[in-house]
């Protein structure tokens, strides 16, 4: 299954027709979920271990998630003959970085007093949400 956002109901050649996705589906699209466990997996990692690794390499270390998940989300929208999926990788890459915000304050030590459990739940519901509207891929 793609995960190109279909905004418009297609003919598939013998007159059946396949939906656009919905609301829900434009969520769930948007969601880099594999890299998001991925990050969520190394915090894990992080977050346990004896002596953690500085600001400076987990800073990177989400610099890094953030093109990998543009890059993953660029792949997984391919499509022959469709001009590519730009608005939807960089909403889903905006989307990785709010997921990296809301599931923890300690990687990739947000600087000063930028993070907010509440804010990150906030920030997540909020985005979920609006980003569904999305219909343009």
């Amino acid at each position: 299954m793609s995960r190109r956002i279909r905004t418009l109901t297609l003919n598939a050649g013998g007159g059946a027709q396949v939906p656009g996705d919905d609301y829900a589906d434009r969520i769930v699209k948007l969601i880099p979920a594999d890299v998001v466990a991925a990050w969520v997996a190394a915090i894990s990692a992080v977050k346990a271990a004896q002596s953690p690794p500085s600001e400076t390499i987990m800073w990177i270390a989400f610099a890094f998630a953030c093109i990998v998940a543009a890059i993953w989300t660029w792949r997984k929208t391919k499509i022959d003959k469709q001009p590519p999926a730009i608005r939807q990788t960089i909403v889903s890459t905006v989307a990785f970085a709010v997921w990296a915000y809301a599931t923890g304050g300690t990687p990739p030590l947000w600087p000063g007093n930028i993070y907010n459990p509440l804010i990150g739940t906030f920030l997540l519901i909020g985005f979920s949400l609006v980003s569904g509207l999305l219909t343009n891929p």
